[in-house]
């Protein structure tokens, strides 16, 4: 959830925190502003701290990484000419930090793993019920009767003799035969046997009335949609064969470079439309300056003029779930003057951004 707040000159903003947020970003409104300093200040346990220092022309806007929790007692001035807009999100109670996550996972009972003595108890209680069912089978068996483990009683046994009588027969008449054809042999054996002919007539039946089923709707629901699923596999090919055919590494307007990291497939990121997004910024050195890697993500509106010129030129045209690395020159970033103390002059800034959403 977005938050802000509007700080007029010269007045000083008290309050208790009733939801916990973050605050992103300060920037200094310029129609009201004149050329002189204007520094933000933070009232926090009867001391002030200096968040920043802002001026038109040079420094009108600084990434800021601050958390206020709930129940503390703030407050937020302004001195100079110049209204100052503080942006940031409100923290959710789903957003959890790491370390309590670790703590909650070690307190978690481990279950307590069978041992090797258990098992080959275990083992030698199946091999003894398996000999003792044996034994019981044998003793059963021991007569002059004889069980069919496949389950066909005596009835079915003389039915199986009278079966192979049959095909003894059909095999002699086979034999003179010699050369008739298949059809002549399923003729006498139905002859033989009426009450099989009923039934594969029956199951002729039966297979044509599931054809005419398919043939009056079913087959002609599943030719849709396998068409479907071919053209949205078309239209993804597409996209990806356009994606794969920008060069990985490629220079901007105003000298901006982006390196394609992974390639999204959500919404596309346009100019007039809010977006949010997971980010590492360092100085060309290595150096970590700021970053956003948790709850929502630093949300602003692209190519409004919100953020530096950088971030709305390299932003602009990914796609939700992709990442990139872009590399901003001063010209596009803050300048000959930076952004004191944390970002010198004249400094390129390298950005990992990581497209969560776009509204």
């Amino acid at each position: 959830m977005f938050w802000g707040l509007i700080m007029e000159p010269n007045k000083r903003y008290t309050q208790v925190v009733e939801k916990s947020f973050h605050v992103s970003m300060a920037s200094l409104d310029l129609t009201a502003a004149d050329e002189n300093l204007v520094q933000v200040m933070l009232g926090y346990d009867n001391r002030n701290y200096l968040l920043c220092s802002l001026k038109k022309g040079s420094t009108w806007q600084v990434p800021l990484d601050l958390n206020f929790q709930e129940g503390t007692k703030i407050a937020f001035t302004c001195n100079g000419q110049g209204h100052v807009h503080l942006t940031g999100y409100v923290i959710s109670d789903d957003d959890m930090d790491l370390d309590e996550l670790e703590d909650e996972e070690e307190e978690e009972e481990v279950p307590q793993l069978v041992d090797k003595k258990s098992k080959r108890k275990a083992t030698e209680s199946l091999k003894n019920k398996n000999k003792r069912f044996k034994q019981v089978i044998e003793t059963e068996c021991s007569g002059d009767e004889e069980i069919d483990l496949d389950g066909s009683d005596s009835d079915g046994s003389d039915r199986e003799g009278e079966d192979s009588k049959v095909n003894q027969e059909e095999g002699e008449n086979s034999d003179e035969s010699g050369d008739d054809n298949e059809e002549e042999q399923e003729e006498e054996q139905n002859k033989l046997r009426p009450h099989q002919k009923d039934k594969k007539n029956k199951q002729r039946g039966k297979k044509k009335e599931d054809i005419n089923k398919l043939v009056n709707g079913k087959d002609t629901k599943l030719d849709q949609q396998n068409k479907q699923k071919k053209n949205k596999g078309k239209q993804q090919q597409s996209y990806e064969q356009n994606d794969q055919n920008l060069p990985k590494k490629r220079l901007v307007d105003g000298g901006v470079q982006i390196e394609e990291l992974k390639l999204g497939s959500g919404t596309l990121a346009k100019a007039g439309r809010f977006v949010s997004v997971y980010y590492v910024g360092r100085l060309k050195n290595g150096k970590k300056f700021d970053s956003m890697t948790q709850g929502e993500g630093f949300k602003f509106k692209l190519g409004n003029g919100e953020v530096i010129e950088g971030w709305d030129i390299g932003i602009a045209k990914m796609k939700i779930g992709g990442k990139r690395r872009i590399t901003i020159p001063p010209t596009m970033a803050y300048g000959a003057k930076g952004s004191p103390p944390v970002i010198p002059g004249n400094a390129t800034l390298v950005f990992e951004v990581e497209l969560r959403n776009v509204q």
